[in-house]
């Protein structure tokens, strides 16, 4: 099935950046992607893999500007709002095919696979500190509302793709302007995101 992947990673050498802070972290990435129809299939230390358009009805270009809108919340409620010192993230997004399976007996995960994840993967790891960084097949489907916020960057070498076309999207974007939902992921609530801003949030 055609699917499309973000992957999300974050570090600091503060001692605050603890397992607790980044369960916590993750957590409150989880609650944010929900609204997005996003679903987390795993975290890697501290670099989350998420996918949407698994058992999907929503057109492509819907799946694709949910996800593109789940990676602007998760940077501007979470990575930026992060009270931790010297905190770094990046965010690769990409669409295409692939496949999911369980694997495993005892303990048994389900993962997905295929040159889509791999890729996706890349663009994360090829992303400039705090960039969200695009793929030109995800630019393409969310050119018609967020063109005027994505800027092309340098081409990338990609290990077994050669070198690809990239975007990014802008960190001064009008988040409140582009996101009608950034005001209701903010909103006093018990929640995990909640409890993640007392604990590690910036205070305003």
């Amino acid at each position: 099935p055609h699917a499309v992947l973000m992957f999300a990673k974050f570090h600091s050498d503060d001692p605050q950046f603890t397992p607790d802070a980044i369960n916590m972290t993750v957590q409150a990435v989880e609650e944010i992607v929900k609204k997005f129809a996003v679903m987390k299939v795993k975290t890697i230390g501290s670099t989350i893999m998420l996918v949407a358009g698994i058992d999907d009805h929503r057109t492509r270009q819907e799946q694709v500007s949910g996800m593109v809108d789940a990676a602007i919340m998760i940077r501007a409620c979470v990575f930026q709002d992060m009270n931790v010192d010297g905190l770094s993230y990046k965010i690769g997004v990409h669409c295409g095919p692939c496949f999911g399976a369980v694997i495993g007996g005892n303990g048994a995960i389900f993962d997905l696979f295929g040159d889509t994840v791999n890729t996706a993967s890349r663009m994360c790891s090829t992303a400039g500190a705090g960039s969200i960084q695009l793929s030109a097949q995800v630019k393409s489907l969310v050119q018609p509302r967020l063109g005027d916020i994505t800027t092309r960057c340098p081409p990338v070498a990609v290990k077994g793709k050669g070198v690809m076309e990239v975007f990014s999207l802008s960190e001064d974007i009008d988040v409140k302007q582009v996101l009608p939902e950034y005001d209701v992921c903010l909103s006093k609530n018990v929640t995990a995101l909640d409890t993640w801003r007392a604990l590690y949030g910036r205070i305003t």
